[in-house]
């Protein structure tokens, strides 16, 4: 019998049938939850996602943790499911309090907590509200007005408690407990953040509203102690380093990458096409990098500023020529539609993509999907795009859910279409990775 109970709900259907494609890593935000609560909690994990359970499956698991707190992580797309699993302990058990976080509720955190099922909501970083949290609720210490950033309902309305503090010293966290998780079965188990946040202002990403725009980095010391221990408990063929841009702070990369090189790891990461220099792409080489993932988004200049990318297609070539000649593969993400797009532009982006292709970048593709958080979602009328579904099933980057002021629905499935041609080519990751 666990105190906790952390769930990650499945994915829906039709993302539900390739669960072994989309579920590369274990959800760490729940990790880092267990381990800040585990000295003083009975934790257990449950991936749902990776495990593909049905309803049936988790409500097996509810009944026999038969928890004090069931606490859930939502995404948009896994945000209805998250909702059908607070139900179920509900059913089993009245006295279960159900807490659910995460980037979809984060930002509708007040028509999350209106559903019956949901107690509490968690919003941004969740380490210190749940500790607060379950202090209250399994040890009856401190008061529900003392607990910042929670949304909840009390006599029929909903409140919504000041903002949390970010945590300014991430290496006061314990490392995330992975081993709480079927580690084995995902592709990708070593996988770790070194930082939290994004300086960057993309229109589509969340990252930086997540993280209140402010962005922190743990010590190489720290992050160096993570990897060491993930290489004795996991021995993974490689590691991830799944920060949202590594590369901010050349002498910071030094300073790890010196470590690594020591370590003989071999790891991959994601970067920005202008926080790369020659002089730095050698570095990661050297140091063990073998893939190296930047998100281009599109061929036109134009594009590129309306959504605030803060990037050059030049800029994007040089690093992806430099990643050649270093001998890391560089991977190019790009997606449509975006606000401005029209055919000339799109017409643009095929011609980076086959451009990138040939000098042997991998390429992959995905809808524009706005979510919750994002410029693009929040100001949707002001960058002319129309949604052409609410069903938060189908936020899932492999379905269309906008249409712009140059692009009809028809238009942007065909372009999609042209786009995975260029990108049919792309190695399957297992094989990219081995």
């Amino acid at each position: 019998m666990a105190d906790i109970l952390l769930i990650q709900p499945p994915l829906s259907p039709p993302m539900s049938d390739y669960v072994q494609d989309l579920v590369l890593t274990p959800p760490l935000g729940l990790c880092y939850i267990a381990s800040f609560l585990d000295d003083e909690y009975d934790v257990s994990i449950l991936d749902s996602s990776i495990l593909n359970l049905d309803d049936e499956s988790i409500e097996e698991r509810i009944k026999r943790e038969n928890p004090r707190v069931v606490g859930l992580t939502a995404t948009t797309h896994t945000y209805k499911k998250a909702l059908g699993i607070a139900s179920m302990a509900k059913r089993y058990n009245r006295e279960i309090f159900t807490v659910i976080g995460g980037p979809h509720v984060t930002f509708r955190a007040d028509e999350a907590a209106s559903n019956p099922q949901v107690d509490f909501v968690v919003r941004h970083e969740g380490e210190v509200t749940m500790r607060e949290l379950a202090d209250l609720l399994i040890k009856g210490e401190g008061g529900l007005a003392d607990i910042n950033g929670i949304t909840y309902k009390k006599n029929g309305r909903v409140y919504s408690n000041p903002p949390q503090p970010f945590i300014e010293d991430l290496d006061s966290l314990p490392y995330p407990r992975r081993d709480l998780t079927p580690i084995n079965m995902y592709k990708v188990p070593a996988s770790m953040i070194t930082s939290r946040g994004c300086p960057s202002r993309c229109i589509f990403c969340a990252a930086g509203a997540m993280s209140g725009h402010n962005y922190r980095i743990r010590s190489p010391e720290n992050i160096i102690g993570e990897v060491k221990l993930i290489m004795e408990e996991i021995s993974p063929k490689f590691l991830f380093i799944a920060d949202d841009t590594f590369t901010i702070f050349p002498e910071r990369v030094r300073a790890i990458t010196r470590r690594l090189r020591e370590l003989g790891v071999r790891w991959i990461c994601e970067s920005r096409a202008n926080s790369v220099t020659w002089e730095i792409i050698e570095e990661l080489a050297s140091s063990g990098c073998f893939v190296l993932q930047f998100g281009v988004e599109s061929g036109s200049q134009k594009i590129l500023d309306s959504i605030r990318k803060g990037i050059t297609v030049d800029q994007v070539r040089r690093a992806v020529n430099w990643c050649i000649k270093a001998g890391i593969v560089p991977v190019c993400s790009f997606m449509v539609p975006h606000p401005e797009d029209d055919w000339e532009t799109v017409g643009e982006t095929e011609k980076l993509m086959n451009e990138l292709k040939d000098l042997g970048a991998q390429i992959y593709v995905s809808f524009t999907t706005p979510f919750p958080g994002t410029s693009l979602y929040e100001e949707a009328d002001k960058f002319g795009v129309t949604f052409l579904s609410n069903d938060t099933d189908d936020y899932n980057l492999a379905t269309p859910v906008i249409r712009t002021r140059n692009l009809t629905v028809e238009d942007v499935e065909e372009i999609f279409e042209r786009y995975m041609n260029i990108a049919q080519e792309t190695i399957p990751f297992e094989k990219l990775v081995d």
